[in-house]
């Protein structure tokens, strides 16, 4: 039977934090998007779905939103919503958020994107406001490949198929799958990062855990994670 999306108390949210060991050995949770919280006002998931479903491209929900989407619960609050995209698909933002100010995102710093500007390699990000002096209501991550086979953008050997790069949720919303959402995530390693892995963990099929645990491992060999993925693997075959 589908799992239904559902809100549970938050003493269920965080019981498996108690099964975490490797949470908090990153030190305090740093600032998201330098800083700029207080200057978000995110739009929810069905404003997103019902504006992207004008255009006919690949998108998914990203970020902790996905890890939720997955779950079939919220699991946190969240500070902004994260949409990804295939980037040779970008120009269709114009039309998805007609009249809207955006602005790519590359090392920290804005610039103004206009219909017909070319995006650098390095930009992997597109912020969105309704006009200016307007909260920041979207995040738009643009991901390297296409249908038939997304790359990994710090690691373009690190690959997976299309079709297997995004779910969808019991309500129709595309997310991004966990076990990609969870290697980016492990670069920052923050203690949310660290809370999400252990409420996925037990949900994800073998041949998840292992490709995120061979993923990781070929980004960051010394990661807590590798030693954590490899342990619920080992136990599946006792």
């Amino acid at each position: 039977m589908a799992r239904q999306t559902r809100r549970v108390p938050s003493r269920r949210i965080w019981y498996p934090i108690r099964d975490c060991p490797w949470s908090g050995l990153y030190g305090p949770p740093r600032a998201h998007n330098g800083g700029m919280e207080h200057q978000w006002q995110p739009m929810t998931i069905a404003e997103v779905a019902a504006r992207f479903r004008r255009v006919d491209v690949d998108w998914w929900i990203a970020g902790g939103f996905a890890i939720d989407l997955f779950l079939g619960w919220e699991s946190r609050q969240h500070a902004d919503i994260d949409i990804e995209m295939f980037r040779d698909d970008r120009e269709v933002l114009f039309d998805v958020l007609d009249g809207w100010e955006l602005f790519s995102m590359s090392d920290g710093n804005l610039s103004r994107w206009l219909r017909g500007d070319p995006i650098e390699p390095s930009v992997f990000g597109i912020w969105g406001r309704l006009h200016e002096g307007a909260p920041w209501a979207i995040e738009v991550m643009l991901a390297d490949g296409d249908r038939s086979e997304w790359r990994f953008r710090r690691d373009p050997s690190i690959t997976m198929p299309g079709d297997r790069l995004i779910g969808t949720s019991t309500s129709g919303i595309p997310y991004c799958t966990p076990e990609v959402q969870l290697l980016y995530k492990s670069k920052m390693a923050r203690p949310k990062d660290d809370i999400d892995l252990a409420h996925c963990l037990h949900r994800l099929a073998p041949e998840q855990r292992r490709w995120l645990l061979e993923s990781v491992a070929r980004s960051t060999p010394h990661h807590p994670w590798v030693g954590v993925l490899q342990a619920s693997l080992d136990r599946q075959h006792e």
